[in-house]
């Protein structure tokens, strides 16, 4: 890519540096012909490492005075990274300082999307992407949070086994970060801000978080800012919804339509884990944020979302389920989820399938059906990691972005292809299959983040595992794993990047990230 590259440009600066974060929005641009620009790496953070945020700003404003639009994280920019505005102390006047960068661009009229994020109370011990002193205290801390939203802001005492000095320094960080989060509404209402997603990830019914996003969607409902903000649970996924709003809004027309379905529709009306509003609100909240709207019962939708509903089984990362002696619902449930997509797709509907059954992977179920009916390389979206926010909103990023593209001619079905592809190896083969037993070989103890160097013998291993699923998979173009490209960001096993590329290139190929 160069100067001269004829392309729209979208200026993102995300969450972190994660494929999840990064490279997802990119490859979700690219199947609307569309270049999401990313920072140089230097810039941004490495771990628990901070980015430059001064320095991002000056990027982002040299760079998307040429964008069609621009999508940011105010953490990023605010603090260097989502896990700094964690463990870093900035003062409330050092961040807001940092975001003027967005009232510049707002000034030439580049449209500005944002995200910012609820600070999240993991109910784990594990300090990787915490203050350190969540390790022993993050399961004080959890329950304590809850406390506090229970008991409607009275004074209640804090577990024994928590020092006072964590205590204070956890409220005053929350705090902190919930004044940054009412300053984001502020500059929707000053119109700095074209659209506004907040999130909060790793939640639960009762929590401070969930009390924080009450309050912030109170405050969104007294502003009159609906229709520009979303508050819903989710993070990680924020940039690549907010990058096909920027389709949406860039090639025109009138927002898409999408109709939500599941095989029990009850299913719908359930709190996936690690999430506090049901499936239903949730999926509603991320259409919005990727600038489609629900469509109405009389409406010939422009994308049928299929949603695999959870189903209380374990979780892939945790607690991985033995889905081998699954009963005859279960299969009978992804069977027929695979078939109605099968008989829209027969009637010339837009599918995309979101697997929500377990948290942190795929249901070898449900893609086992969707294999057998043959159906795969025809979905308009698909995906099964992490959170039902996470795998619902990316879900519809890519579907909205296929509908959108299709629609202004600009349909890259190659690029389509390969994220369709690189989320099932992630999701179903790396997190479902390949994850678990390299953790067995490893020794790792799965309610911690383990750590694994670069060049680790066992990754290749793994590698020649995901490279054995993928051949389980239909064609995609003869897409397949590049030998030699499996990594994990973060030298742990919970989440895993790959390139994919031709079988049998017959000249030298672009690598398909």
């Amino acid at each position: 890519m160069t100067d001269q590259d004829p392309r729209p440009t979208i200026a993102l600066v995300p969450l972190d540096e994660r494929p999840a974060c990064a490279h997802l929005p990119v490859a979700v641009a690219r199947i609307a012909g569309v270049r999401a620009v990313l920072p140089p790496p230097r810039l941004l953070p490495s771990g628990r490492v901070p980015g430059d945020p001064d320095a991002l700003g000056r990027w982002l404003s040299g760079t998307a005075r040429s964008a069609v639009a621009a999508v940011v994280s105010l953490e990023t920019l605010g603090y260097g990274g989502l896990i700094a505005s964690r463990t870093r102390d900035a003062t409330i006047a050092e961040v807001t300082r940092r975001w003027t960068a967005l009232r510049d661009l707002a000034r030439p009229g580049t449209p500005v999307h944002a995200v910012t994020l609820i600070t999240r109370t993991p109910d784990s011990p594990d300090a990787g992407e915490e203050p350190s002193y969540w390790d022993p205290h993050g399961p004080a801390l959890h329950q304590y949070s809850a406390h506090l939203h229970r008991h409607g802001g009275a004074a209640v005492p804090p577990p024994p086994e928590l020092p006072a000095e964590v205590r204070a320094d956890f409220l005053r960080r929350r705090l902190r970060n919930h004044a940054l989060n009412i300053a984001a509404l502020e500059l929707v209402a000053d119109a700095t801000l074209t659209s506004l997603v907040i999130g909060a990830d790793d939640t639960a019914p009762f929590a401070l978080a969930t009390a924080e996003l009450g309050w912030l969607g109170t405050w969104n409902d007294w502003l009159g800012t609906q229709r520009r903000v979303t508050v819903r649970p989710g993070a990680d996924e924020a940039c690549s919804t907010l990058v096909a709003r920027c389709l949406v809004d860039h090639f025109g027309g009138p927002p898409p339509t999408v109709t939500v379905e599941a095989v029990d529709p009850r299913g719908l009306a359930r709190i996936a884990p690690y999430e506090n509003v049901t499936v239903a609100e949730t999926a509603r909240g991320q259409i919005h944020a990727c600038g489609a709207r629900p469509a109405d019962p009389s409406d010939r939708a422009d994308v049928h979302l299929l949603v695999h509903t959870p189903d209380g089984s374990g979780d892939w990362a945790v607690d991985p389920p033995d889905r081998s002696g699954a009963d005859r619902a279960a299969r009978h449930g992804a069977d027929r989820l695979a078939g109605r997509a099968a008989d829209l797709i027969a009637a010339g509907r837009s599918v995309a399938v979101a697997d929500c059954a377990q948290p942190n992977g795929a249901d070898p179920l449900l893609v086992d059906a969707l294999v057998r009916h043959g159906v795969l390389e025809h979905l308009s979206g698909y995906a099964g990691w992490n959170t039902a926010g996470n795998t619902l909103g990316s879900t519809l990023a890519q579907a909205v972005a296929v509908h959108t593209a299709r629609r202004a001619g600009t349909f890259d079905r190659t690029a389509h292809h390969t994220l369709l592809l690189h989320r099932l190896l992630e999701d179903w083969a790396y997190m479902t299959h390949v994850r678990t037993e390299l953790r067995r070989r490893l020794g790792s103890d799965p309610t911690r983040h383990d750590h694994v160097p670069d060049g680790h013998p066992l990754l290749a291993d793994a590698e020649q595992l995901l490279r054995d699923h993928r051949d389980l998979l239909p064609a995609f173009g003869g897409l397949t794993v590049t030998p030699g490209t499996l990594r994990l960001p973060w030298q742990r096993t919970f989440e895993a990047d790959f390139a994919l590329s031709p079988r049998r290139p017959t000249h030298p190929a672009e690598d398909h990230r």
